[in-house]
C-alpha cells in the first residue's frame, strides 16, 4: 500500500520594525493578505530580540525609531552570524542622498521613500 505525504508549505516570515502603529498595521495587513506571516516590533531593540525567535527571511524597518534606529538595526543584523544573510529594507521619509548612502553602508538593501 502506498502512502501519500503532504508536505506543509510554511509561509514566508517578514519582520516589520516600525514605531508608528498605524504604518505597522497597514503594512502588516497588506503582507498578510498576500500570504506572508508577519511579526511587528515597535522599535529596533524589540526587532533584534525577535529576529532569533521569529526567524524572518526579510526585515522591513523604519529608519527613525526610538531606542535603536533602522540603521543600527541593520548593522546589528548584518554583524550577527545567524542573521547576516537576512535582507533589510529601510523605509523612510528622508530624501537626502547621504541618508541613502548611510543606509547602504550599514547593510540595508534598499532605502525606500515612505508614502505620506
Amino acid at each position: 500500500m502506498r502512502t501519500t505525504e503532504q508536505s506543509a508549505v510554511l509561509p514566508i516570515k517578514i519582520l516589520i520594525a516600525e514605531d508608528s502603529a498605524t504604518q505597522a498595521q497597514r503594512l502588516q495587513h497588506i503582507l498578510q493578505q498576500q500570504g506572508y506571516e508577519v511579526a511587528v516590533a515597535a522599535n529596533g531593540r524589540v526587532a533584534l530580540e525577535m529576529v532569533e525567535k521569529f526567524e524572518p527571511v526579510l526585515i522591513i524597518s523604519d529608519v527613525n525609531m526610538p531606542e535603536i534606529d533602522g540603521y543600527e538595526l541593520a548593522r546589528r543584523v548584518k554583524a550577527h552570524s545567524n542573521s547576516h544573510n537576512i535582507p533589510v529594507i529601510l523605509v523612510t521619509t528622508m530624501s537626502d542622498p547621504q541618508d541613502v548612502i548611510l543606509g547602504l553602508e550599514c547593510g540595508g538593501r534598499h532605502l525606500c521613500p515612505q508614502a505620506v
